[in-house]
């Protein structure tokens, strides 16, 4: 059974994501949406909302792009403004998500030479 979460605003509109990338969802920085999201979006949106956020219009994709301020090596460089920090957010999200699914110790694991 899954905890109660609260329900995510709905996104609507085309839109493009500029967060880090989540393979795990099929989600990558430019991504184009036509008419919202997609719904299994909304569960991840639900456990961090700060991802909702990096779904921006695409008539303010140029703006939000400039204060995210990539290098070319695709790293977010930004240092100031709204979008910065919900960025920021999710990568702290993500990280402490992996931290919590790292593969289990191999104590009382026989190794063989």
């Amino acid at each position: 059974m899954k905890p109660n979460l609260p329900v995510a605003k709905k996104i609507k509109g085309q839109v493009i994501y500029v967060g880090p990338m989540m393979p795990h969802l099929g989600l990558q920085r430019g991504n184009i949406f036509r008419n919202g999201i997609h719904e299994h979006l909304y569960e991840t949106i639900a456990l961090c909302p700060a991802m909702g956020e990096l779904f921006v219009p695409i008539a303010d994709y140029a703006r939000v792009r400039r204060e995210l301020n990539f290098d070319v090596g695709r790293q977010m460089r930004g240092t100031a403004g709204k979008y910065v920090a919900f960025y920021r957010e999710t990568e702290k999200w993500l990280a402490a998500r992996a931290k919590q699914k790292k593969t289990p110790s191999t104590a009382g694991v026989i190794q063989h030479a």
